[in-house]
């Protein structure tokens, strides 16, 4: 590739906004990442166009360009919040596909990347512009071991077990294996997922987690109490439940002693149920829905993070938790065991729910009881944050995954 010009990218980013953590702060912070080496053009959803316009206005960001794309109303209707919109994303990439057809035609692409939604079995049609193609990163390969599913709702069951058919039938998937076949690099999240790749495409993934933080100078704690967070969508396989019932097990420990769960979602009203049985309902608070400066009160307030997620571990309040100097406890699952080590927290591999609860209740109690433990724990983070997984860092990883395209030299 010539060094005379700048790459010309395309960017299919269905979730991305700025201030928002999940996939749309994914979308937003990889996007401007690209942006400092690359032009770059973003395909996204015009609802987010708003949001996009209102922050460059403010903080304008030389070389990123963006196209907006809804799927008509006609067409869409029955979509509401989250309900749906499984469907509602197929169609969007049917469009989306159309519209970067479209504008390769004005613009000649020197490469496309698919970056969210960063699912395995969740399409994409841009292998189809039939240019160097990048995809990911991407998970959903992660798989929870049914003992830890006996206590799901029903329709928690369901889905996890749909999830299991979905992916045990990527085997004959043509358009995941059509995808798999074009993509000149396919980046994975976790080991999992990676191990999703048919063998005969093994040699093109990296695994890379698809979030990260910056570092911040925060040293200030407003609480003296000992405060434990958590922080996630309210869905099963969190594994809140675990989290709460290891709680409630050192409570009588400590006079002074809560845990605060931020988030929402479906699985509240049995996480308050288990409040109930364990008689902790005093000592759990659940804030729900949080903005930023909440967000930023409660992390600054509290003592430990921790992280009781079956799957999906690399999070971006995992990062979160080490840049405001939280020492760290999670479960040792794809995605955080990459993440923390044991200079920065503690990880626990969780063979069955009684032994998780077990473990994850002494981890507690010892980071609770010994404050030295804490500060050196904490220290850690901070470094750790700095020199490995910052959004720069993040920027020079897919730099050097695009100039390493050998159809690119």
């Amino acid at each position: 590739m010539s060094q005379e010009r700048k790459l010309k990218v395309l960017i299919s980013a269905y979730a991305c906004e700025p201030e928002k953590g999940s996939e749309p702060g994914v979308g937003w912070n990889w996007t401007k990442q690209i942006a400092k080496f690359a032009e770059t053009w973003v395909i996204t959803r015009a609802n987010n166009r708003a949001s996009i316009e209102d922050e460059l206005q403010k903080n304008p960001v030389t070389g990123l360009h963006f196209v907006y794309y809804d799927v008509p109303r006609w067409l869409s209707f029955w979509k509401k919040g989250k309900r749906g919109v499984h469907l509602y994303y197929l169609f969007w990439q049917i469009g989306a596909y159309r519209l970067a057809r479209k504008t390769h035609k004005q613009i000649h692409f020197d490469l496309v990347h698919h970056l969210t939604f960063g699912n395995i079995w969740l399409p994409t049609f841009m292998p189809f512009l039939r240019i160097p193609f990048v995809w990911g990163p991407i998970g959903g390969g992660e798989h929870i071991p049914k003992v830890f599913r006996q206590e799901y709702d029903l329709k928690s069951k369901i889905r996890e077990t749909l999830r299991d058919i979905i992916g045990a039938s990527l085997k004959i998937n043509l358009l995941f294996l059509y995808t798999c076949k074009k993509a000149n690099v396919i980046i994975a999240k976790t080991i999992d997922t990676a191990r999703r790749i048919p063998l005969q495409y093994s040699s093109k993934v990296q695994i890379a987690t698809d979030v990260a933080t910056t570092s911040r100078n925060l040293n200030i704690k407003y609480n003296h109490d000992l405060q434990i967070i958590s922080v996630g969508t309210l869905d099963a396989w969190r594994g809140f439940d675990l989290l709460i019932k290891a709680f409630s097990e050192i409570v009588k420990d400590f006079e002074s002693i809560r845990l605060l769960i931020l988030g929402e979602g479906r699985d509240r009203k049995r996480l308050q149920k288990i409040c109930e049985e364990k008689n902790i309902t005093d000592k759990v608070h659940f804030a729900g829905h949080v903005n930023s400066e909440e967000y930023l009160k409660y992390m600054m307030e509290s003592t430990v993070f921790v992280n009781p997620s079956l799957k999906e571990g690399g999070v971006t309040v995992l990062f979160d938790a080490l840049s405001f100097s939280l020492p760290v406890i999670c479960l040792d699952v794809p995605g955080a065991s990459e993440i923390i080590d044991e200079e920065c927290g503690i990880k626990i591999k969780p063979f069955n729910p009684e032994q998780t609860i077990n473990d994850l209740s002494k981890a507690i109690l010892k980071l609770a009881n010994d404050s030295e433990l804490r500060r050196r724990i904490s220290e850690e983070g901070k470094r750790r944050v700095k020199e490995l997984i910052s959004w720069d860092k993040k920027g020079e990883f897919i730099r050097k995954v695009y100039e390493d395209l050998p159809i690119l030299n």
